[in-house]
């Protein structure tokens, strides 16, 4: 035991006491927002709005709000690899690479291996707005800060041609020089909101300019889901994370333990 492994241990104990018990009790508060806030109907948002509005009141109008209905945008749009036909959509294309690796211990002995690895080199995001619709209601959804379950679209991997000029999303790419690194290929790979497809939110919706916009919640801690999955699934999949995040906070504390008695 020394000062050292006392010190380290003590942060790692204190790490996993963070997300045993302060992170999974967050948690747990969202989870129970997603199961208990009543469920409206774009209409009756819609119909909501617009009664403030008669009363003047309509850039007040702001409500935490639960509702369903099908993914939808502007005209056609299709994802840029699996030419889905798609209310959403985010593109990546990643770099798959290998590298020579030398490392030596401390008696001497030099150690060669050849490891891979990946790196997101480019990525794009749906330019058209994307809206929640119900029959002729429509709603923007503003993603940012948003928790979005998608589907999987297209993954699919090209190898790497030295004889051809590459170019993702209209920006030139150049490989970096390097004689220890060598590129593979590229992965290609897509997330979507297919048109049509039924959603799930949760946010906050309010007036925007003189219309209705979803978008993260005001109010710290709230909750903000846009999901193709339905709300029972949405809350399966929360209740898991929770207790994921749970048995690894006290995974950590008894790893934070142990290092701080056993470490010298």
């Amino acid at each position: 035991m020394s000062t050292l492994s006392i010190g380290l241990g003590a942060l790692i104990a204190a790490g996993g006491a963070y997300l045993a018990f302060v992170q999974k009790k967050k948690a747990e508060e969202k989870i129970t927002e997603l199961k208990f806030i009543k469920p409206s109907s774009l209409v009756e948002i819609r119909d909501t709005w617009r009664a403030f509005v008669d009363q003047n009141l309509g850039r007040n109008y702001r409500e935490f709000i639960k509702t369903n209905g099908q993914a939808a945008t502007d005209g056609e749009q299709l994802s840029p690899y699996g030419h889905v036909d798609c209310a959403y959509y985010v593109a990546t294309v990643e770099r798959e690479y290998e590298k020579d690796e030398t490392t030596t211990d401390k008696d001497g002995k030099t150690t060669r291996k050849t490891t891979r690895g990946s790196e997101v080199i480019s990525s794009q995001k749906s330019p058209a707005p994307v809206y929640v619709a119900e029959g002729d209601v429509r709603i923007a959804l503003d993603l940012d800060g948003a928790a979005v379950d998608y589907k999987d679209g297209c993954d699919r991997f090209e190898p790497y041609e030295n004889t051809r000029t590459y170019s993702f999303f209209g920006v030139p790419f150049t490989l970096p020089p390097s004689s220890s690194v060598r590129t593979l290929g590229f992965r290609y790979k897509e997330k979507v909101i297919p048109a049509g497809h039924p959603l799930h939110v949760v946010g906050e919706v309010r007036d925007s300019s003189g219309s209705l916009r979803i978008g993260k919640p005001t109010e710290k801690d709230k909750p903000f889901v846009v999901s193709v999955k339905s709300g029972e699934s949405v809350v399966q999949d929360r209740e898991s994370g929770a207790k994921a995040t749970f048995y690894l906070g006290i995974v950590l504390m008894v790893v934070g333990v142990a290092v701080a008695i056993f470490i010298k």
